[in-house]
């Protein structure tokens, strides 16, 4: 970039203010464009990341929900045994004659 900057600025004097001000916005739109291409890249990279790291916490969460249901239905079958236990207990005891 320094060798095509020193040939532009020793003709700078053939190529006239209209020239180098041509030669200027070039630079500039180059430099430009590279730096959009950069900025765009950059995106991509992030919104890649974000797909991926979206991608596994639902995994998690969708994990997560079966082990809930898996467990509400142990807990709702553990609740149906016991008042099953307690039922026959409290007949136990009536058919015993110890209720009261």
């Amino acid at each position: 970039m320094d060798a095509v900057l020193t040939a532009a600025l020793q003709s700078a004097p053939q190529l006239g203010i209209g020239g180098v001000a041509v030669w200027l916005v070039v630079l500039l739109l180059r430099r430009e464009s590279s730096s959009e291409e950069r900025h765009t890249a950059e995106l991509k990279r992030v919104n890649d990341a974000h797909d991926a790291e979206l991608s596994e916490l639902r995994a998690d969460v969708a994990a997560l929900r079966r082990q809930l249901d898996d467990l509400q239905l142990k807990l709702d079958i553990e609740r149906e045994e016991r008042r099953k236990a307690e039922d026959m207990a409290a007949a136990a005891l009536r058919n015993s004659g110890g209720g009261g």
